[in-house]
């Protein structure tokens, strides 16, 4: 019988759910959907009542849609400010005695990578392993079975703010729902749509939502950095509801229908002002309000990349474009031409025959959350559940307050 598991995207704008199978190690989409997010603010949980009701309402419009009463196992993207990266080594030393490096071996490298020493205020919620040194020969991708002494591993860890975390989990048990682990949005949308070669060459996914952009950068195969920007395309929504002075469910409407950054033949919207009156307005007024915006926007992602040092320069595969803004008419050959890079736009490939390309642009981080987990997590419950670790954790750290 398959496993039926699910991902839950939690944005500033909207909650996605995927629900699928698991057949032999592909995922069989049979299940998704979309609700408004409320009570999440750039990754924050600001109201746990709102934003436990809207999990609520996605998860079970997909389960409706999915045809099942139950998911076997969950897992959440999440984002935000708190979310860092950092890089960990770890070193062991082989134990047999014919000094074959064993599964065990590479398990005990991993685990004293993740180790190392972290600020008690931040909690590991995922690690990604980049590669191995075996008796100081780099670029090792797998080491089981060859011969050494000296195994040492290569991870990035990502670690969230163990308060915030902790808002998150009473977030979601609030909404019913049992979170079997968390992947950054970042690692996750990058899984749903690069391919391997652009990994190899180079290339940074870039995933502009509502108030968040989040970048993946990877560098010869390997995750190099993540980055987060607290812009969005909710910035264009208020610039043209600003200028135009109608209302931001207007101006999203607006930019939906006549948001391009290509010189097209003029088109018109009748659209209500504030103060109630009919007003017409034209591609090339939401074009003159909106390039500025985007071209902000690029030029903090360029300066992010820089900051992470990963210019555009050195990354050959230029930028991948994903999640809702990368639906602004034009913006690939846009960024393209303002970035000097190469840009294309990507949403995971199993949702583009459910909705096509456009819409299926949200469901990136989802869909990746679950390509992500079904690549780390064996389905043999070796290890205690994230969550429980996690509630083990903050058990202790405020046991003190509570004597």
């Amino acid at each position: 019988m398959a496993d039926t598991v699910g991902a839950i995207d939690l944005g500033s704008t909207k909650i996605a759910v995927v629900v699928g199978n698991v057949l032999e190690k592909n995922i069989e989409i049979i299940g998704f959907a979309i609700s408004p997010s409320k009570g999440i603010k750039y990754g924050v949980i600001v109201d746990i009542q709102e934003a436990s009701n809207s999990i609520k309402d996605a998860l079970n419009k997909a389960i409706r849609i999915a045809g099942i009463k139950n998911i076997s196992r969950l897992y959440a993207a999440i984002s935000g400010e708190k979310v860092t990266a950092i890089p960990s080594r770890g070193m062991i030393i082989v134990k047999s005695r014919e000094q074959e490096v064993t599964e065990k071996d590479v398990e005990r490298a991993i685990d004293a990578a993740k180790a190392t020493s972290i600020p008690p205020d931040r909690e590991i919620i995922y690690h990604v392993v980049r590669g191995f040194r075996l008796d100081g020969q780099d670029g090792i991708v797998n080491p089981v079975g060859m011969m050494g002494t000296r195994l040492e591993s290569d991870l990035l860890l990502v670690t969230h703010d163990k308060i915030q975390l902790r808002n998150i989990i009473n977030t979601l048990e609030k909404a019913e729902v049992n979170i079997e682990g968390f992947v950054p949005q970042e690692i996750a949308a990058a899984e749903a749509v690069l391919t391997q070669e652009e990994k190899k060459l180079g290339v940074v996914m870039v995933d502009i939502g509502g108030d968040l952009t989040n970048l993946a950068i990877y560098r010869e195969g390997c995750l190099h950095s993540i980055g987060i920007l607290k812009l969005g395309g909710e910035r264009i929504t208020r610039d043209l509801a600003i200028t135009l002075r109608i209302s931001t469910e207007e101006a999203e409407k607006v930019k939906k229908i006549l948001g391009t950054l290509k010189d097209e033949e003029e088109e018109t919207l009748e659209v209500t002002s504030l103060q109630e009156r009919k007003i017409r307005v034209s591609k090339s007024q939401v074009r003159e309000i909106i390039q500025p915006r985007v071209e902000e926007i690029l030029e903090f992602i360029q300066k992010k990349l820089e900051e992470l040092n990963s210019p555009l320069e050195i990354i050959p595969g230029g930028i991948v474009l994903t999640g809702g803004t990368a639906l602004l008419d034009g913006i690939d050959e846009f960024a393209s031409n303002y970035l000097k890079v190469p840009v294309r736009i990507s949403a995971p490939s199993q949702m583009r025959s459910f909705l096509g390309e456009k819409d299926a642009v949200f469901y990136s981080s989802a869909v990746g959350a679950l390509e992500s987990f079904l690549k780390t997590i064996s389905f043999e419950d070796k290890n205690k559940k994230l969550l429980d670790y996690l509630k083990e954790t903050f058990n202790n750290i405020f046991r003190p307050f509570k004597e």
